[in-house]
């Protein structure tokens, strides 16, 4: 009861069931399921200023509208306090397990506002009763309508003669709401266990069975696969090795001037001799000839280095080559100084070789 000064006017304010109920001196008024009743003093109330009525009413309704909805506020937030955790369980099938198997169960939590789930404080594995043992429990990522998910992992260890229906029972989960802990429980979970062995039979008749035979994979076109990798591979690298080289008889062997090359190995086991000479000349000139597409002589060189600017690194011996075919074939008596050797030619025709396959896959 609260009283107002000066007078003996009064405002009772009362919780009923159907709401709440405002009684005020002076006025009698429904408003949001409050009620405003006449006081019994009506006497010093007909001698009020009509202005000192009227102000009076309007305080009386806001004072009654202020109580109003503070009530309501509170109403309100005792109820979102008082929301449950809602939790889903989803569960694999509940049959056909024994001894020794272990079953996952997925619980998706949606907390209320304030709450948040305690992971630091969830059950840690071990045993839980004589024949459960809770293996794990983790969290896992949580669904888009709820909150937490968690993966809790059960093993079970019980020896049974006869099918039978086993409960994993509740398990608690601490959540934290406004600095104070609260318990919620998962909810309880019941499959059907069978034995390992057949019913009424005793352990000294029973067999085991002898290990299977692991079961053999077709491995063909695996196999078939990794020929067809190792050719490939193996082309790929006697490609490389010969691109750069690495194969002498590849490498000096192909081409015109592998020809060449061919024919002056020959000649290198003959004696040394002018004649021998002449022949390895003859050789070069052939592939020179045959890689310009004529007959090229001394005064040709610079057109033809000119049409094919990758030999110009050999320009130099080039000319000085054909110096020395010019005085052993067409000189009366070669000089002693302008003799030249099979395996100088064979120099020679290596380094056309090379760069006659510098732009070249094949």
């Amino acid at each position: 009861m609260t009283r107002l000064t000066g007078r003996r006017e009064y405002v009772r304010v009362g919780l009923t069931a159907g709401g709440y109920k405002i009684a005020m001196d002076g006025m009698n008024a429904d408003f949001a399921g409050a009620k405003i009743c006449p006081a019994a003093d009506t006497c010093q109330a007909s001698h009020r200023p009509p202005f000192q009525q009227l102000s009076k009413l309007f305080h009386a309704r806001s004072l009654a509208h202020f109580y109003l909805w503070l009530l309501l506020y509170l109403s309100g937030a005792m109820t979102a306090n008082a929301a449950n955790i809602e939790i889903e369980l989803d569960t694999p099938r509940n049959y056909g397990y024994s001894l020794g198997d272990k079953i996952t169960l997925t619980a998706h939590i949606g907390v209320p506002l304030f709450y948040t789930l305690e992971s630091g404080f969830l059950p840690t594995p071990g045993p839980i009763n004589e024949w459960l043992r809770l293996y794990s429990i983790e969290s896992i990522p949580s669904k888009p309508e709820k909150d937490h998910s968690l993966a809790i992992t059960y093993q079970v260890f019980k020896s049974v003669r006869a099918t039978e229906e086993l409960t994993i029972p509740p398990l608690p989960i601490r959540f934290m709401h406004r600095g104070k802990p609260e318990i919620e429980t998962l909810p309880p979970w019941t499959f059907s266990y069978h034995p390992l062995i057949p019913k009424n039979k005793a352990d000294r008749d029973i067999e085991p069975e002898s290990e299977a035979p692991p079961r053999l994979i077709d491995t063909t076109s695996h196999r078939r696969a990794l020929t067809y990798l190792l050719g490939v591979s193996s082309i790929i690298l006697l490609y490389i090795v010969w691109f750069y080289g690495k194969i002498p008889f590849l490498e000096r062997y192909s081409g015109s001037f592998g020809k060449a090359c061919r024919e002056i190995k020959k000649l290198k086991k003959l004696p040394q001799s002018r004649a021998v000479s002449l022949q390895a000349l003859q050789c070069f000139h052939h592939a020179l000839n045959e890689l310009a597409g004529e007959t090229l002589f001394a005064g040709q060189l610079p057109d033809f280095f000119q049409r094919h600017p990758k030999f110009l690194p050999v320009r130099e011996k080039t000319e000085a080559l054909f110096a020395i075919s010019r005085q052993l074939f067409f000189a009366d008596a070669a000089s002693e100084s302008s003799a030249i050797s099979p395996a100088q030619v064979e120099k020679l025709c290596l380094l056309y070789r090379k760069l006659e396959r510098s732009n070249r896959w094949i």
